[in-house]
């Protein structure tokens, strides 16, 4: 069982992303923007981040955020938008699990279980 926060400011992704978790046994933590998770959560204490790109604030932000207090933990992200310039900076910061919204249940789950493993 892995410790998984979830952030994303759109409910049903939220929602789907935490039933889909928790049914593969994992403990998940579910948040609508990074700000709140990065006040209550120690993510020295996290084994994955599922983070969207577009809230408040946004996930590259959080993840300079981890970077900057030299956390590390696995992320994957998912966004609608994507292009390029964006997935290319995402990489340049060291995130290469990217899934583009809509995304395929089974290919988060696949994602995970590669991250994990």
């Amino acid at each position: 069982m892995a410790r998984i926060v979830v952030m994303d400011d759109e409910a049903t992704v939220r929602t789907v992303v935490e039933r889909v978790m928790k049914k593969e046994g994992h403990e998940v933590l579910v948040f609508e923007d990074a700000a709140p998770a990065l006040a209550q959560v120690d993510f020295r204490q996290v084994d994955l981040v599922i983070t969207d790109l577009v809230m408040p604030t946004p996930g590259d932000q959080f993840i300079l955020i981890l970077q900057q207090d030299d956390i590390e933990v696995p992320v994957i992200v998912l966004s609608a938008h994507l292009t390029d310039a964006r997935t290319e900076y995402l990489r340049e910061l060291g995130i290469n699990r990217i899934l583009e919204k809509p995304f395929e249940v089974a290919k988060l789950i696949q994602m995970v279980r590669k991250v994990l493993a």
